[in-house]
């Protein structure tokens, strides 16, 4: 609920600082008093646009702050999520300089504008102002409709379409894998058999190495392992048949020195390393040069390195890069299969939501149709009896697009000014009176529950009187049980239907023009309903005085209403 209003140098406003309460309040005065200075205002202080001819002239700042109690949970969680305290008051203010540019607060934490406008959307309807206009977005003429249908059948909807965007992410998600993959599979099929070919395992660059080693340098290991076989074994001065004499003279003392065993002990060591050796050289001297193996090792040490050098990475890296090549050649090998049972989630879960959302397309029809009906009534006695009504809900089964968690129809109020008029769109051919009329008959037959809590109305009455003027401000009497309904008139019947009256007026004040507000007290009350009739003669004192007891009257019927929804909340719809 709005509790107070701040503005101090805006347009004609000096200084204005005004308490608010609950129900319905009407502000009044003669054409002229500054009455749409006070829409402005509040439109300042939730974010509207800036303008500079806000700024009272001679003054370099306007300012406009409202205190609001009582905030509701979307509130809350809207606050929290910018980390700004809200569970009692808040307080928004906006101040606007004369260049045009303005700064924004809530709770004195400094925001920036779009916030205050995000929390208008959520607190504040002002009718008359198009801009703000709850009924002229589609949003909210869907969620109209659905207030009338059940919450399972809603639900059931979003069930369907989570459902169906999560498989349409797998899908979308293999698809784009595999044009990747495809894009690239020629290269990796092709790097894949070249690292293939070179038959990669630990250490292959050191064993090529040393077998290019052996091959270039054959000769001279021939030479080198003859010479050392004749050494260990050919002749009578034979390496080993000299170990042996030597092992042999000493073996007859050994048992009597420690020193002589050990090196007996050496020399039969000595013996045996010499036993694996000569077999070992001789088997290097009996092979036989291979040209065409050195010329396949160098080779395959060569493709080796180019290897790395083409990917920029070691022999470690290679292993890695071929293992990784081979487990997404293996992917795409088998992503066919995974495709086909995607794309047939997919199918069953696009078949799912469609089923559900056709369901509640056709309750939409059914709800809107019986809208229609019911305000019938309504528009008649609001003056808008030749205004033809229809709402249409589109299926856009064929544009995936436009599908949502509240399933794919498009909804739109149509509207004909008379009988036998082509059917436009209702915000092209309602008034701005005529649609915050509309918003009443909406609110008469209960399709207004989810609107937001503080509605404005500028335009309302006009273009009416007598008996339709009575039943609007009947009507906005009654939105007051549940909301704060603030309404800008210049017809006593409205008027007498509020809670409380505020007079807006303009004086000269130090040669310069000044408009102000000032709440009515029972007497100053009865003046301005006279004066709105047409003068302040007796005759229109008395008419005033009777006007306001047939409006005393409603503001006590929906007091009591009031009471009785809050001591039975369950028994109110």
């Amino acid at each position: 609920m709005l509790s107070e209003l701040h503005v101090r140098q805006f347009a004609l406003i000096d200084d204005v600082q005004l308490e608010l309460g609950d129900g319905m309040t009407v502000f009044s005065g003669e054409t002229g008093a500054g009455k749409s200075m006070l829409v402005d205002a509040l439109g300042a202080a939730f974010g509207a646009r800036a303008s500079s001819d806000w700024v009272r002239h001679g003054a370099d700042k306007a300012e406009v702050s409202v205190v609001l109690q009582n905030i509701q949970a979307n509130v809350r969680n809207l606050l929290a999520e910018h980390d700004i305290e809200g569970d009692g008051e808040l307080v928004l203010r906006r101040v606007i300089r004369a260049d045009g540019s303005s700064r924004a607060w809530i709770n004195g934490s400094p925001v920036a504008a779009r916030l205050l406008q995000d929390i208008g959307r959520l607190l504040l309807d002002m009718h008359g102002q198009h801009e703000h206009q709850s009924l002229m977005r589609a949003e909210f003429q869907r969620q109209l409709l659905d207030a009338r249908i059940p919450d399972k059948q809603k639900q059931a909807v979003v069930v369907a379409w989570q459902q169906w965007q999560k498989t349409r992410k797998a899908l979308d998600s293999l698809l784009s894998e595999r044009q990747r993959g495809v894009r690239e599979e020629a290269w990796m099929r092709e790097e894949h058999k070249r690292l293939a070919a070179l038959e990669l395992q630990a250490g292959l660059v050191d064993k090529l190495q040393q077998k290019i080693e052996a091959g270039r340098h054959f000769a001279q290991i021939q030479t080198a392992v003859a010479g050392a076989l004749e050494t260990l074994e050919d002749g009578e001065g034979d390496l080993r048949g000299k170990i042996a004499a030597c092992a042999r003279e000493l073996e007859s003392v050994a048992a009597f020195h420690p020193q002589i065993s050990a090196a007996t002990d050496y020399l039969a060591q000595v013996d045996v390393l010499l036993g694996e050796t000569s077999p070992s050289l001789r088997s290097v001297l009996d092979g036989g040069f291979d040209a065409e193996a050195l010329q396949a090792d160098e080779t395959h040490l060569m493709d080796l390195h180019e290897a790395m050098r083409r990917n920029e990475t070691d022999e470690e890296g290679l292993s890695t890069l071929f293992a990784e090549l081979e487990d997404k050649l293996n992917h795409l090998d088998t992503g066919a299969w995974d495709e086909e049972a995607r794309r047939e989630a997919f199918k069953t879960a696009t078949e799912g939501f469609c089923t559900q959302a056709k369901a509640l397309s056709q309750a939409r029809n059914k709800a809107g149709r019986k809208l229609i009906t019911e305000l019938r009534g309504f528009l008649d006695k609001l003056a808008l009896g030749g205004m033809q009504l229809r709402i249409d809900v589109v299926a856009q089964t064929e544009d995936d697009a436009t599908w949502s968690m509240h399933g794919f129809d498009e909804t739109v109020f149509m509207a004909a000014s008379n009988p036998g008029e082509p059917f436009r769109e209702l915000t092209a051919v309602a008034s701005g009176g005529e649609m915050s009329r509309l918003v009443l008959a909406l609110k008469g037959c209960g399709a207004m529950a989810s609107a937001p809590q503080i509605a404005i109305f500028d335009e309302v009455d006009a273009g009416i009187g007598g008996e339709t003027a009575w039943c609007v401000g009947e009507l906005l009497a009654e939105m007051g049980r549940v909301r704060q309904v603030l309404v800008i008139s210049h017809l006593p019947q409205v008027a007498t239907c509020a809670k409380r009256q505020i007079h807006i007026y303009k004086e000269q004040r130090d040669g310069r023009t000044v408009s102000g507000l000032k709440p009515l007290d029972d007497t100053a009350r009865l003046k301005e309903i006279a004066r709105m009739l047409g003068d302040a003669g007796d005759e229109s004192l008395a008419h005033a005085e009777q006007m306001l007891a047939r409006g005393a009257a409603c503001v006590e019927t929906n007091r009591v209403e009031t009471n009785r929804a809050e001591a039975n909340p369950a028994k109110v719809s």
